[in-house]
């Protein structure tokens, strides 16, 4: 799936979604996409035999979709800068994407096929059609016209790159160049030094008195995100007469993206001997000399900007660095945006560095834009501070506003308050720096979990588990044999924490994380990438629903995965029985108390996620909803489907479950029937009796 961009209008509940394009295309795994094209090819062999050469078509459809993957894998590799092979590559995303849905709409066609075989003509379950002219999924002869033209589309688009020399251009384009940071150094002035004046004291007693004498060397780690002024914190503590006195050598090496042990060791050397000759390749050479360069010195070594998050690598290049000191008490200092670099060096302590107050940026804006204790007139210090409320404690941010707003009339600073800064006036140099960690992400999955939180408002504190399950909807996150998509979004979530593209804003009483934020100019950079990307094609993978009549168009429903019931006036008490044809919906959220969910509710077999209130009355034969994950409430009934056992099929529950009525379960063996000791990702039960 693609990302889906939610626009509210601000007079109506209704919700427009437009696809946004992701910067490369990660396509569903390969096992999947057999598996389903396997079952479409049985589908059609059993009932559609009069198409003949379906079967043909529908491998076909799976070659392509295995074919547009490696060549979007190849490009994401290289530096693409010709438009012909952009907009190639583009027109390839579409064609997977049209790939994509028909996959989606065969397996809702599989699934309903399922449900109908399940019901009995006279049932009372027969669900109530709700939906726009539903009358099945797509008329036979519509598909096989669909998976035809998807083939014959692409074939037309090879044959033209072919002819025009696109696919050797992909293969011969230069690996891509990912970009680095600016070198730092340790003589540079900072002219304007603003609120980390409790930071320095603190961190220089920390490397000059608590250290361990008795250790070769301890580590500190400085973790804050892009732009937060980590550099020159560490730069003004290096140059602290207390570390020269401390340490016989300071050594200051800017590190950046790439983790060159053989580089580190040559810039360690050349900042030492200020001998700039040539670099030494071989490892052996360059730590003899370093060896008899440290010989009897204690050192302190600063490694600003380290991103690298390989442990082996890093322990070599720490073991090296004890084998070439010969003295006790050294110490090394790293700067980092990343929580999990910092874990890996194993720090005596991690330093993090917050935002800056609005009054300090203010004092940083007001540095850059008048004179040393020049008078700063009124219109001019009011719309100030409404600017440097806007830099939300970035350092980065207020230094480059402020040198952008010297010698603007007060109307232009109106004006930046107002728009922010445009890129021409330095609002690039800004996403610039925070880029760097979307561009350090591993994978384009995670790339379009991070600019998916552009669809909430800045400011708004975000929910983890709804998060997730956004992710989920919009099929960001792919399985795999040793991990659900729960688990992988949790993996996603804390990256994103990790580099400090996403921020704590809550946890709970186990002290996990459980709500976050996102900077607003970290917001700014999401909000940039995907309108940098965006397409014009709708498909929604979520909704919000506000009543209880609403229709849920055909063409919507077989692509839902979450949906929300927002509390409208009147608020929705009641399920509609046509909730049951969401057969692929994997959440469902009721922001209120309802009072019953339907009996088609048995129906949605991919649901995992049921976000109810502790009185909604669940109906019968829960149990049939074996990918179920979250159910926080469960009351035994005496009859048959709303009995203890119905609890004995869903291995996956986990998290919290509230069993209400336990008398009217008889005895030991039928309550051995629910499986609880079979569900070992549950970690709070609660029994009421009444």
């Amino acid at each position: 799936m693609l990302m889906h961009i939610v626009h509210k209008h601000s007079s109506s509940s209704k919700y427009t979604c437009k696809r946004i394009f992701s910067e490369t295309m990660e396509g569903v795994s390969s096992a999947a996409i057999e598996v389903l094209v396997q079952n479409l090819i049985n589908l059609f062999r059993d009932e559609y035999s009069l198409f003949r050469g379906l079967d043909e078509d529908a491998q076909q459809l799976q070659r392509t979709l295995g074919t547009i993957q490696a060549y979007l894998n190849d490009a994401e590799k290289k530096s693409i800068t010709q438009d012909s092979v952009k907009i190639w590559l583009r027109e390839l995303e579409d064609v997977a994407f049209d790939a994509d849905n028909v996959l989606d709409e065969l397996s809702y066609h599989l699934l309903h096929k399922r449900v109908k075989k399940m019901k009995t003509p006279k049932g009372k379950d027969k669900v109530l059609s709700c939906f726009s002219s539903f009358n099945g999924i797509l008329h036979r002869r519509d598909m096989a016209h669909t998976i035809k033209q998807i083939n014959d589309t692409f074939e037309r688009m090879n044959k033209r790159a072919t002819d025009l020399g696109i696919q050797s251009m992909v293969v011969n384009a230069p690996a891509a160049v990912a970009h680095t940071s600016i070198e730092t150094d340790s003589i540079s002035l900072d002219p304007i030094f603003v609120g980390r004046d409790d930071d320095v004291p603190k961190l220089v007693h920390m490397l000059t008195q608590t250290l361990p004498r008795e250790r070769m060397f301890s580590i500190l780690a400085l973790v804050g995100m892009g732009g937060m002024g980590k550099t020159t914190l560490t730069r003004k503590v290096f140059n602290h007469e207390s570390l020269k006195a401390r340490f016989g050598s300071l050594i200051w090496v800017h590190v950046s993206q790439t983790f060159d042990p053989i580089s580190l060791f040559n810039k360690i050397y050349s900042t030492l001997t200020s001998n700039t000759g040539d670099r030494v390749e071989i490892k052996e050479v360059i730590l003899k000399r370093l060896k008899e360069v440290l010989k009897s010195k204690t050192y302190i070594l600063v490694l600003d900007d380290v991103w690298n998050e390989d442990v082996s690598m890093w322990e070599d290049f720490i073991n090296s660095m004890s084998g070439v000191t010969s003295t006790m008490g050294n110490s090394i200092l790293i700067t980092t945006r990343s929580e999990k670099v910092a874990s890996i060096v194993h720090p005596f302590h991690i330093h993090h560095l917050n935002g800056l107050s609005d009054e300090e940026s203010w004092s940083i804006i007001k540095g850059k834009t008048f004179d040393e204790n020049g008078e700063v007139p009124s219109g001019f210090e009011m719309i100030g501070k409404k600017i440097a409320k806007r830099c939300k404690g970035l350092p980065l941010a207020a230094n480059i506003v402020g040198g952008v707003l010297r010698g603007k009339s007060e109307e232009e600073w109106h004006i930046i308050n107002e728009k922010w800064l445009s890129d021409a006036e330095g609002g690039e140099n800004i996403s610039k720096i925070l880029k760097l960690s979307f561009d350090h992400l591993s994978s384009s999955s995670l790339k379009k979990c991070f600019t998916f939180c552009s669809v909430f408002p800045k400011g708004r504190t975000i929910v983890k588990e709804g998060l997730i399950e956004l992710w989920m909807a919009e099929g960001f996150l792919q399985p795999s044999q040793r991990d659900d998509m729960e688990s992988v979004g949790d993996m996603f979530f804390n990256v994103l924490l990790q580099n400090s593209l996403l921020q704590v804003a809550d946890k709970d009483e186990y002290g996990n994380v459980s709500e976050c934020a996102m900077h607003d100019l970290v917001h700014d950079l999401a909000s940039s990438v995907v309108s940098n990307n965006a397409g014009g094609s709708i498909v929604v993978g979520y909704k919000f629903v506000e009543e209880e009549s609403s229709p849920i168009p055909k063409n919507v429903a077989k692509h839902l995965r979450t949906l929300f019931l927002k509390g409208g006036i009147p608020e929705i008490v009641n399920l509609p029985k046509w909730i049951g044809k969401l057969h692929h919906l994997q959440t469902l959220r009721a922001c209120w108390e309802l009072e019953n969910l339907p009996s088609t509710l048995k129906y949605m077999f991919n649901l995992r996620h049921l976000h109810i209130y502790s009185r909604t009355k669940l109906p019968a034969e829960i149990g049939r909803l074996t990918n179920l994950q979250t159910l926080p409430h469960f009351r035994v009934g005496k009859e048959k489907g709303y009995q203890i056992e119905e609890l004995g099929s869903l291995k996956n529950l986990k998290g919290s479950v509230e069993i209400q009525d336990l008398e009217m379960v008889h005895d030991k063996e039928e309550a051995l029937k629910a499986n609880i000791f079979q569900k070992p990702k549950l970690f709070d039960l609660a029994y009421y009796v009444e």
